[in-house]
């Protein structure tokens, strides 16, 4: 791969609003830029709600406003996404004019077939990035899709799969819980988790100001950062939080992010009189974020039910990296180790969680130490520099193999 190399990075599903969805905006702003600090030149073609993008002014891009078509058939025959597809197809024939495109890397959606169709067009390997199951994610989204459509996307991904070049998953569990389930046959793939940038340490006086914003100079601090939707499970997650405060009253929780979760989660914090120990402040620019992470002390994770597609996350990675003990339900088995690089309760249920919350407070040396290991493992095997690396070795070997 010679420096100077046009690739598309397509991002076609319009549901996914790269403005908006901090951890799509953060995973593929890093990748755009680790690309073009080594020397490959992406084109982001994105199927959008809006015309244009805010955030994304220093990266070459491509916006393709999404129409819903309605019509009672639409809930049969998804026909907007055929139409989507039709477009992305004759967007990157015409840009390959001028740019002419060694590789196309699609941020897999559901119902797109247009980057495939570009690829076998123009003969060049497609990279299929897989971040979620697709699928059995909308069932666990409370979402489940019908049964044509169930069909539809199985018959498009399963497609996607025997023609893509190579598929990149962020998860083993991805591929343990939902393809071995199904049956099939794996293409050639790699796992690479996504990456933090690693911060330059905050200063003491800094975390001590956020800290008297919060309300909590002198009290153990924990904080949780996600989407507040239902599957997640956040109201159970305050739930746990209220159970641990009966035992050590001086805890406070905040909670960064917004959903159709959080009235329900405020209504629940003023029923329980928890206004003083759990707040909740909204959504917050992504390096705010960073910030307050760096002056909590302990991280929660929590994600309901078995463990399933979710084997490490984004925000579980960046609070690793600012060296913060962890404290999470099982998911994270793929880059938590219990009471070595993070701590995980027993189950997802929240008087295990609770419990775990109230170990770890209870041994402020061994989440200290913990909180340590963590940020070395990811500053040596996990940060966004790591994972261009481990990008640019696919695009290589894919075209040497094409």
């Amino acid at each position: 791969m010679t420096p100077g190399t046009n690739i598309v990075y397509l991002c076609a599903n319009p549901g996914l609003d790269l403005d908006k969805m901090l951890g799509p905006k953060v995973h593929i702003q890093a990748i755009l830029r680790g690309l073009k600090s080594a020397g490959v030149n992406p084109t982001l073609i994105a199927v959008q709600n809006t015309k244009s993008l805010k955030e994304y002014e220093e990266f070459e891009t491509v916006i393709l406003p999404h129409h819903y078509l309605r019509g009672f058939v639409h809930r049969f025959i998804p026909y907007t996404g055929i139409v989507d597809s039709l477009r992305i197809f004759l967007k990157i024939i015409a840009l390959n004019r001028t740019k002419h495109f060694t590789l196309i890397h699609e941020r897999y959606t559901g119902l797109s077939w247009g980057g495939v169709l570009a690829a076998k067009f123009l003969r060049i390997p497609l990279v299929l990035q897989m971040v979620g199951p697709g699928i059995e994610e909308k069932t666990l989204q409370l979402n489940p899709l019908k049964p044509s459509r169930r069909w539809l996307a199985l018959l498009n991904q399963k497609y996607l799969f025997s023609n893509c070049d190579h598929l990149i998953l962020v998860s083993k569990q991805i591929a343990s819980f939902i393809y071995q389930k199904r049956g099939w046959i794996l293409p050639k793939h790699s796992v690479i988790l996504f990456g933090p940038d690693l911060l330059d340490p905050l200063s003491e006086a800094k975390k001590t100001t956020i800290r008297r914003q919060i309300g909590a100079e002198d009290r153990p601090l924990f904080i949780y950062s996600g989407s507040l939707y239902r599957w997640y499970g956040t109201l159970d997650l305050v739930k746990a939080f209220h159970l641990a405060l009966q035992k050590r009253p001086d805890l406070k929780l905040i909670i960064v992010g917004s959903g159709d979760e959080e009235n329900t989660i405020r209504e629940y914090i003023q029923k329980k009189s928890l206004t003083d120990s759990v707040l909740l402040i909204g959504v917050v620019p992504h390096a705010e974020l960073l910030k307050i992470i760096q002056a909590v002390d302990y991280c929660l994770v929590f994600y309901p039910g078995e463990p399933t597609y979710f084997g490490s996350s984004i925000k579980v990675i960046e609070y690793m990296a600012a060296g913060k003990p962890v404290i999470s339900t099982p998911q994270m088995i793929e880059i938590i180790e219990d009471g070595v690089t993070g701590f995980m309760s027993k189950t997802a249920s929240p008087e295990d969680f609770a419990a775990k919350i109230e170990e770890v407070v209870s041994k402020p040396d061994l989440a200290r130490t913990v909180g340590e290991n963590a940020r070395n493992l990811i500053s040596s095997h996990y940060t966004w520099n790591h994972y261009i690396e481990k990008l640019i070795k696919i695009y290589k070997a894919t075209l040497n193999q094409t």
